[in-house]
C-alpha cells in the first residue's frame, strides 16, 4: 500500500511533494491524534458531553468561519502565504492546548476553547488554500490522481495519528507510574504529536509562490470588465450557495461519527483507549486504498455517479452504529464510513473546483470547507445538547438522515443543471 502511494508521488514535481509531506504532518495531528484523544482528554479532566460538544463546536465553527475568507484572501493575495501562516498558527494552538491541565478551573475552560479554535483557524487557512495550490502545481491530466493521493495521504496520516493516539498514552502512563484515568498521559501525547506537526510545517519554507499568486494590475483590466465581473460574481454566488447547502448536509453523518465516536465507545460501551485508537486507525487506513481507487472509479463510471454512490453508501454505513449497541457494529460502521468518505471527498472536491476558473478556485474551496466546518460545528454542539436528552443512537441516526438529504440534494442539482458547464472568467 505504501508503494502505491510513494511511487506515484515521485511522478509529481518537488513543490507537490513538499505539499504532501506538510499535509501528512498536519493531518497526523489534527485528524489523527486529536480525533482520538481530545475528547478523552477532556473526559479525564472531568468535563461532560455538553462542554465537550461546546469545545468541538466552537473550534469547528471557527474553521467554517475562516474558510471562505481564507479562500478569498488566497485568490487575491497568495495561496502559499496563507498556507504558511495557517500552518504556523495551527502549530501554536496544538502545542498550547494540552497545557490546559496545568491551569485551575475557570481559565482552563477558556484555554481549551480558545486554543482548539486557534488550531483549527490555522488548519483552515492551510487546508483551504492547499486544494487550489495542488491543482495548480500538477498537470491537468493528473488532477484526479493528485487529489486521490492527497486523500490517501490524509487518510494514512490519520491512521498513523490514531494509532499513536491509542497506544502512546498507555506507554506514557506506565512510565509515569499512573493510569489512563489520569489526564497527564493524554497531555503529553498531544504535546509530542504537535511537535511532529511543527517539524513537518517547516517544509513550507521551501514552497515557492505560484506564478499567478498576485492580484492583476489595474492596467490589465479591460474597459468592459466591470459588467462581466458582475455577471460572473452573481453566477458564483448562486453556485457557491448551492454547493454550500449540499455539502452542509452531505458531511453531517461523517461529522457526527468523527466527533462523538470515541465518546460513545468510551462512555457507553466501555471500550479501552487502545481499542478506540486501533479502530479509528483502521478506519483511516481503509480510506487509503479507496482513495487511490477513486480515479479508476471516475474513469469507469464518471465523476457524478461516483459522488452520488459514495455519498449514499456513506449514509447507509452509519446505520450499524445507530441501530446496534455493540462495539463490533460501531467499529464496522465507523470503518466503512471512513472508507466511503475518502471516495466522496476526493471526487466531490475535484468536481466543484472544476466548475469555476482557476482564479476563483480558492473561493470555491473555501466555501466547501466552510460548509464542512459548519456541518461539523452544528453536529458537535447539537450532539452535545441532544445527548443530555436522548441517546447516542438517536444522534447517529440523525447524522445518517442528514447525509441522505445531502445526497438527494446533489442528485436534484444534477437533474436541474443539464448541461453543466464551467463558468467562464471575464476576458
Amino acid at each position: 500500500m505504501l508503494a502505491r502511494i510513494i511511487n506515484p508521488i515521485r511522478n509529481f514535481n518537488p513543490q507537490a511533494r513538499l505539499f504532501f509531506i506538510v499535509l501528512a504532518g498536519m493531518c497526523f495531528v489534527v485528524d489523527g491524534v486529536y480525533t482520538v484523544l481530545l475528547n478523552l482528554y477532556m473526559l479525564r479532566l472531568g468535563y461532560g458531553t455538553e462542554f465537550i460538544g461546546l469545545v468541538n463546536a466552537v473550534g469547528l465553527l471557527t474553521f467554517a468561519s475562516v474558510s471562505l475568507p481564507a479562500g478569498i484572501l488566497g485568490s487575491r493575495l497568495s495561496t502559499t502565504l496563507l498556507m504558511k501562516v495557517g500552518a504556523a498558527i495551527s502549530v501554536i494552538g496544538g502545542l498550547l492546548l494540552p497545557q490546559a491541565e496545568l491551569l485551575p478551573p475557570g481559565p482552563r475552560e477558556s484555554w481549551l476553547v480558545f486554543h482548539y479554535a486557534l488550531m483549527l483557524t490555522g488548519f483552515s487557512l492551510f487546508f483551504v488554500n492547499g486544494a487550489p495550490y495542488l491543482l495548480n502545481v500538477v498537470d491537468t491530466a493528473y488532477k484526479h490522481r493528485a487529489f486521490a493521493l492527497k486523500t490517501a495521504g490524509w487518510s494514512l496520516a490519520g491512521f498513523a495519528g490514531s494509532l499513536v493516539g491509542g497506544l502512546l498514552p498507555g506507554l506514557i502512563a506506565a512510565l509515569l507510574a499512573t493510569t489512563l484515568a489520569s489526564p497527564a498521559p493524554y497531555r503529553l501525547t498531544l504535546t509530542l504529536s504537535s511537535a511532529v506537526m511543527a517539524l513537518s510545517a517547516l517544509c513550507l519554507l521551501r514552497v515557492r509562490p505560484l506564478p499567478h499568486d498576485s492580484a492583476p494590475m489595474a492596467d490589465d483590466v479591460p474597459a468592459d470588465a466591470p459588467r462581466q465581473r458582475l455577471s460572473i460574481t452573481r453566477a458564483l454566488i448562486i453556485l457557491i450557495a448551492v454547493m454550500t447547502i449540499i455539502r452542509l448536509f452531505q458531511v453531517a453523518g461523517t461529522a457526527t461519527v468523527l466527533v462523538y465516536f470515541n465518546v460513545y465507545m468510551d462512555r457507553q460501551l466501555a471500550v479501552s483507549t487502545a481499542m478506540i485508537g486501533a479502530i479509528a486507525a483502521l478506519g483511516r487506513l481503509t480510506g487509503v486504498p479507496t482513495a487511490l481507487l477513486t480515479p479508476s472509479f471516475i474513469e469507469r463510471w464518471g465523476i457524478l455517479k461516483v459522488v452520488i454512490c459514495a455519498s449514499l453508501a456513506t449514509s447507509i454505513c452509519l446505520l450499524p452504529i445507530a441501530l446496534v449497541e455493540h462495539w463490533l457494529a460501531a467499529a464496522i460502521g465507523f470503518i466503512s464510513t471512513m472508507a466511503l468518505t475518502s471516495i466522496r471527498y476526493a471526487s466531490f472536491v475535484v468536481y466543484i473546483l472544476d466548475l469555476v476558473p482557476k482564479p476563483q478556485q480558492s473561493i470555491m474551496a473555501g466555501s466547501g470547507e466552510m460548509a464542512a466546518g459548519l456541518s461539523f460545528a452544528v453536529m458537535a454542539l447539537g450532539g452535545g445538547l441532544l445527548l443530555s436528552l436522548l441517546a447516542f443512537s438517536d444522534l447517529f441516526l440523525l447524522g445518517a438522515i442528514f447525509s441522505f438529504i445531502g445526497t438527494a440534494l446533489f442528485w436534484l442539482y444534477i437533474l436541474a443543471s443539464k448541461p453543466k458547464r464551467k463558468l467562464k472568467p471575464a476576458l
